[in-house]
């Protein structure tokens, strides 16, 4: 996969529209949610992403171009700036955390998500944050989100209940030396 197809672009209020067409298609509502819901109302979306924007909210969120069309999202940000999330993964390092979802239906199951997944850690998440590590937390029951972590080099930690969104979560990890080797914090 030719991963200089790809780049990131910061999310914008003109983007809100297309994140509410994604965020309430199938295959994104099937395991994404915003306030509990399946299926966002524009104000919801607004809402949730308008302060990321606007730079009010720690979450740093972009646009997964290919070959110059959005086709996703995909947001970091770091665990300690979300105490209650990090108390509730039980986790004691300093780490960041990645979530991505490819929004555009002709995209899915083409092997993108784990290139993605590598060149935003590379481009972004590793260059912006000064943490050791990474993680992820899928739907256990997510199977195709699972392989494209692992596939990436992030491996399973441990299995939580997410009081917030009310489902599992599988905790993956990555080590910044294996995406960034010689590129320590």
């Amino acid at each position: 996969m030719n991963n200089d197809r790809i780049t990131f672009r910061r999310l914008r209020k003109t983007d809100l529209p297309l994140m509410f067409r994604w965020l309430n298609t199938p295959h994104v509502n099937k395991w994404y949610t915003l306030y509990g819901k399946k299926s966002p109302s524009q104000e919801d979306v607004r809402r949730k992403y308008s302060p990321r924007i606007n730079g009010e909210d720690p979450t740093t969120c972009y646009l997964i171009i290919y070959d110059g069309m959005p086709i996703g999202h995909v947001q970091s940000c770091r665990l300690d700036d979300y105490p209650a999330a990090k108390a509730m993964f039980d986790l004691n390092e300093n780490v960041a955390g990645v979530d991505i979802f490819i929004g555009e239906e002709d995209y899915i199951h083409l092997g993108l998500g784990s290139t993605i997944i590598k060149k935003f850690l590379k481009e972004v998440v590793f260059i912006n944050y000064d943490v050791a590590c990474c993680i992820v937390d899928p739907d256990p029951k997510n199977e195709v989100a699972v392989k494209s972590y692992s596939k990436v080099g992030f491996k399973h930690v441990k299995t939580i209940w997410n009081q917030e969104d009310a489902v599992y979560a599988y905790i993956m990890s990555i080590n910044r030396d294996e995406v960034c080797p010689g590129k320590g914090v």
